[in-house]
C-alpha cells in the first residue's frame, strides 16, 4: 500500500481528483485529497488566508495529525508552490514529490506570479475582483469543451494574496530526491513547459508526458493514475 497525498490547484477544491482517488483506491492506497482553505467546501474562511504558507500549512497538518510517511505528495499547477513547501518543512515524510503541470518554486519568496509567463500573470491580474480574491480563468486550456460549464460551476475565487505572496521555502525540499514531472502536451499556451524543459535535461528528474489539457485528473485519470502508481 502506498500513500498518496493529491494537493490540487487554484480555484479548484478536492472534488477534483475524485476519479483518481477511486483508481488509487481500487489499487489498494491509502489517498487523501483535502481542499485547501478558502476553496470549495472551505470557501468560507477565504478571508483566512494570508497566503500560499496557509496552504501549506493544510497539508503540513495533515501530514502530521494523520501520521503519514513515504508520502507521494502530487502538486497540479499552483499546487506545485505548496508540495515544495510542504517538502521544504518535512522532507522525511515523503517519499516522492509528483508536479503535474505545476509550478516549481527555487527561491523562498518567488510568487505564482513571478513563476508564470507575463501573458498569464496579466490574464490572472485582470481577473482580479475588488474584494481581492480573484475569479477563475483559462477553463478553454483546462477541460474539454462539454465539460466547460461544469467546471465553471464548480470552481470558485481564489484568495487574494495566493498569486501575489510566494512560498517559504527552508532549501530542505532538495532532500526528496524521488521527483517527477508530468507535463499535460494539450495545454497550450502554458507556462509549465520552462519546467519540463528544464526537468528533462536534469539527471535527477523523472519527466513525463501526458496528452492531455490541464486538468488531466479530470480528462484522463486512468492514464495520470498509471504515471502516478507505474508498479501495478
Amino acid at each position: 500500500m502506498t500513500v498518496f497525498v493529491l494537493v490540487h490547484g487554484g480555484w479548484h477544491g478536492g472534488w477534483c481528483w475524485r476519479p483518481v482517488v477511486e483508481f488509487l483506491q481500487a489499487r489498494g492506497h491509502l489517498v487523501f485529497a483535502p481542499s485547501l482553505t478558502g476553496l470549495a467546501e472551505r470557501g468560507h474562511l477565504i478571508d483566512a488566508v494570508e497566503g500560499p504558507d496557509t496552504h501549506v500549512a493544510d497539508i503540513a497538518n495533515l501530514m502530521i495529525w494523520e501520521d503519514l510517511y513515504d508520502v507521494v505528495l502530487v502538486g497540479h499547477s499552483y499546487g506545485g508552490t505548496i508540495v515544495t513547501g510542504v517538502a521544504s518543512q518535512m522532507p522525511e515524510r515523503i517519499g516522492r514529490l509528483v508536479y503535474l503541470d505545476a509550478m516549481v518554486p527555487e527561491i523562498s519568496g518567488m510568487s505564482a506570479a513571478q513563476l508564470s509567463t507575463p501573458e498569464r500573470a496579466a490574464e490572472v491580474a485582470a481577473a482580479r475582483r475588488p474584494d481581492g480574491h480573484t475569479d477563475p480563468t483559462g477553463f478553454e486550456r483546462w477541460v474539454s469543451p462539454h465539460r466547460i460549464d461544469w467546471l465553471k460551476r464548480m470552481t470558485g475565487p481564489q484568495p487574494g494574496s495566493c498569486f501575489g505572496k510566494g512560498v517559504s521555502l527552508t532549501g530542505r525540499q532538495n532532500d526528496v530526491t524521488a521527483r517527477d514531472y508530468i507535463i499535460c502536451t494539450y495545454h497550450k499556451p502554458s507556462p509549465f513547459w520552462r519546467f519540463y524543459d528544464q526537468f528533462k535535461a536534469d539527471p535527477t528528474w523523472r519527466t513525463h508526458r501526458l496528452d492531455s489539457l490541464h486538468d488531466a485528473m479530470i480528462e484522463v485519470p486512468d492514464q495520470l493514475v498509471a504515471l502516478l502508481d507505474p508498479s501495478d
